[in-house]
């Protein structure tokens, strides 16, 4: 196990924030001491003294207020882990032994939460362990200019040629850490044999997910940065008639919230136009039958053609985010990470090679998938459908039959609408989980893609739920005044409920939890039990079997990371107090809770998929039935101006999500584009069963007049599609600046190799002369001795044959008077 850093205080915080106890006597307190002894001296007598009594109490509920309200930030924790309250040892240990032993890079200290009385990790990691993650989660990062510039995947071996690199502060946001370590995290996978609480997992497989779908672990979530969720407030949820401020969006929550945000604010712009067409035209209209009949095609035709210029105006305008945020051009889905709870083929039991990056992974055969798609899905999808559809024909028949009685009071009247809501909730709600199930059974290897069919199962459901009522007003009883009157009640009455339950209920809720645990603390201290109950707990052996115990001691010991040598001096009593640190005395004078606590009773933000759901249906209200009440996208327009800042209320006060990265709103944008297509339908079919056509055309037979609504709605789809057509997805200067910067690069790349070529050849110049000087001593010293032996042996020869030639004359001329030489010199010779 690793030994606790100097970062690491002793109150719980990890970042060395400086630990010091709060005095007793608090501003808050001497004050709530003042007033209470002031009113004690005003009031006397038995009157005095219960209004006394009432005021200690209300004394007393401030004080806890004022509690949940202080709070202690967490420094240098990016994601934080708590468990369930009955977690043993041994569940700790080994996580946390595995967590050391196979994911090193992460930063991992235990942290008891005396609070919640749950025990917590603080993960984090270091600067030079997020650039090399950031690497393998393909995060884009803008490029300095003598680079290219733009923005392009990150690589840790060119690291230089990013811009901001250098300051580790400021490089990543605070989102973008977040994201590489849940990364990290999801990345922890199972070995052969592990087993963890009688479940056990195949190899491959992610722990971390698995074990927060099996209740282990109890949340997983990123902590907010307080001043960066002040500035949002600010700018975002206070500023009502501002632009949303997108780009701080994006860097704070992520690109696929930014996307919301900025699809949701371009949605209410262009409800503009619709609201006050519609606002004229109903003013216009109701003076006689041949207006409202001009109104009902007018407006009907401009809804469609309205409908289809904002979804392709919201493609370029997406494109113009996604350009910005780096998301435009989206790896391959080949070589993007499979989601943390997609499961392998659990009959091979083993990773496979990728074909096309080599690295194992998990795999799953899609025959399998599509078996269980056709054989259960759609027929369950298919059931619940029909379930749903006859009990709603026969609420509505229901209430035909009240409303045809005679004597029925009002009470009796209402039941059947009553009914219907009931069962449209409880439907709602089982369905949601069934599609839910379904979708996971159908193990797909993507999350964009197992969020793609969830999207298609729930719309097909929300359709029916959502639209039912009205096709059977406009369709079967061809009452256009009761269309308009349900249209309207269905429309206004959701968006209420909506931004009501959606905003203000997790707030109150987690304000509900945080003043519970404040006025637990508070009642604990006052009866002296907070010390007391909390000791107990503060040991992380606490509820355990002497065999979990052994078994996490014995799996502590036996998890350590290879390599690493034990502790001396004393070190191992440190380690252990890195687990059992968080003591209660660390806390019970402290200044308030700490922001992991807080941040945990919050609600949790799920995901935009309920946020764009409602859109949809209200998308639905808009362009299906806005003939029979053109006032609907004036109440859209008015509702979605208080849906931005209510979203923006609820993603600041919920618990932060994690950021992730879209290119687009995905199938959001195809569902929408069905419902456009749907309304040309549906509209041109209200033309004929309302009776606006004959009131217009009367000397036509019914049949002419089919002819002619089928002749007019073709003729607005072929219009939608030359539209779509003739409207390109990405603005041209998009395709340009990305054109530039993609030649800037290459230009960059080749002056960069130029310039290496150069310096290495005027390096090879400037070493030359040496080279030529050290081969010259080089070949000098290079020569051996039979070398030198053999040009001395050349040179004697040399000599020698010269030596022979000069004697061999001599020879001759004195070879006649040799005999007549001396004596003394005959000898010599």
């Amino acid at each position: 196990m690793e030994k606790e850093g100097p970062g690491v205080d002793r109150a719980g915080c990890v970042g060395g924030a400086a630990k010091t106890d709060a005095p007793t006597d608090s501003p808050g307190r001497r004050l709530h001491q003042q007033v209470m002894q002031k009113l004690n001296q005003a009031c006397e007598g038995p009157t005095g003294q219960a209004i006394a009594s009432k005021l200690q109490k209300t004394g007393h509920l401030v004080q806890t207020t004022m509690e949940w309200m202080r709070t202690i930030p967490t420094r240098d924790c990016d994601i934080l882990m708590t468990f369930p309250n009955n977690t043993g040892d041994h569940t700790l240990m080994w996580l946390l032994s595995r967590l050391r032993s196979r994911m090193p890079a992460l930063g991992v200290h235990v942290r008891y939460l005396p609070h919640l009385k749950v025990w917590g990790f603080y993960m984090t990691a270091t600067y030079d362990n997020l650039l090399r993650y950031a690497e393998e989660l393909g995060l884009k990062k803008t490029v300095k200019p003598e680079f290219g510039g733009g923005k392009k995947h990150f690589l840790y071996e060119e690291k230089e040629s990013f811009d901001g690199v250098e300051d580790e502060m400021t490089f990543f946001s605070s989102q973008e850490r977040q994201s590489i370590v849940k990364y990290m995290l999801d990345n922890l996978r199972a070995v052969a044999g592990d087993k963890l609480k009688r479940y056990v997992f195949f190899e491959g497989q992610p722990i971390i997910p698995k074990c927060l779908s099996k209740g282990m672990i109890k949340q997983i979530l990123p902590l907010h940065r307080s001043e960066d969720l002040e500035t949002l407030k600010k700018t975002w949820v206070h500023a009502l008639f501002k632009p949303q401020p997108l780009d701080y969006i994006c860097d704070y929550f992520g690109v696929k919230i930014a996307m919301y945000c900025a699809w949701l604010g371009y949605y209410t712009w262009a409800l503009i136009f619709p609201a006050f067409f519609g606002l004229v035209m109903w003013f216009w209209a109701g003076s006689d039958e041949k207006r409202d009949g001009v109104v009902f095609h007018v407006f009907a035709m401009f809804n469609v053609i309205w409908a289809t210029l904002y979804l392709e105006g919201w493609k370029r305008r997406s494109a113009v985010h996604a350009y910005k945020w780096g998301t435009l051009d989206m790896p391959s889905s080949l070589l993007q990470e499979p989601r943390p709870l997609f499961k392998g083929d659990v009959v091979k039991g083993s990773l496979t090679s990728s074909e096309v990056t080599g690295r194992p992974e998990i795999t799953y055969p899609s025959w399998k998938r599509n078996l269980f798609y056709c054989f259960v899905s759609v027929p369950a999808v298919v059931l619940c459908l029909l379930v749903v559809f006859c009990s709603m024909l026969a609420c509505f028949e229901l209430q035909e039959v009240v409303n045809q009685g005679e004597d029925v009071s009002a009470v009796t009247r209402f039941l059947p609408k009553v009914l219907l809501s009931l069962v449209v909730m409880v439907m709602d709600e089982v369905y949601k989980r069934i599609a839910i199930w379904l979708n996971d059974k159908e193990n797909y290897r993507l999350q964009s893609t197992y969020e793609n069919h969830l999207i298609i199962k729930l719309v097909l459901f929300q359709f029916v739920n959502s639209f039912l009522s009205l096709f059977y007003i406009g369709f079967y009883l061809q009452d256009m005044t009761r269309l308009e009157e349900q249209l309207a009640a269905l429309l206004i009455t959701r968006q209420v409920v909506g931004n009501f339950k959606e905003a203000l209920v997790p707030y109150l809720w987690g304000k509900g939890m945080l003043f519970k645990m404040a006025h637990s603390k508070m009642k604990e201290r006052a009866s002296g039990e907070f010390q007391a109950s909390e000791s107990t707990e503060s040991t992380l052996t606490e509820g355990s079997t002497e065999e979990e115990n052994t078994e996490s001691s014995t799996s502590e010991k036996a998890e350590e990371p290879e390599g690493e040598e034990e502790t001396e001096d004393g070190n191992d009593d440190e380690t252990e107090e890195e687990i059992i640190d968080e003591s209660p005395d660390a806390v019970k004078h402290g200044k308030g809770f700490t922001q992991a606590e807080v941040e945990s009773c919050m609600q949790p933000y799920m995901d935009t998929f309920e946020d764009y759901l409602e859109m949809f249906i209200q998308f639905g209200y808009v362009v299906l039935f806005s003939p029979a009440f053109p006032c609907a996208a004036m109440c859209a327009l008015l509702n979605n101006v208080i849906e931005i800042r209510s979203d923006a209320f609820k993603l600041c006060t919920s618990q932060r999500p994690f950021g992730q990265r879209v290119e687009n709103i995905g199938m959001w944008q195809d569902v929408m584009e069905v419902m456009g297509m749907l309304a040309v339908i549906v509209n041109c079919a209200l033309l004929v069963m309302s009776g606006q056509m004959q009131h217009m055309f009367p000397g036509l037979s019914t049949t002419q007049l089919i002819i002619m609504a089928v002749v007019v709605e073709h003729a607005l789809i072929a219009l939608k599609f030359i539209l779509s057509y003739a409207i390109p997805d990405i603005p041209e200067w998009v395709e340009k600046e990305m054109a530039k910067v993609e030649f800037k690069r290459r230009q960059a790349h080749k002056k960069l190799e130029f310039l290496r070529r150069q310096n290495s050849l005027i390096a090879e110049d400037k070493a030359s002369p040496d080279k030529s000087q050290d081969k010259e001593k080089t070949k000098s010293s290079s020569k051996t001795p039979s070398t030198q032996s053999t040009e001395q042996k050349k040179e004697q020869k040399v000599k020698q044959d010269k030596s022979k030639g000069s004697g061999h004359s001599e020879r001759k001329e004195g070879s006649v008077s040799i005999s007549a030489m001396p004596e003394k010199q005959q000898k010599v010779e």
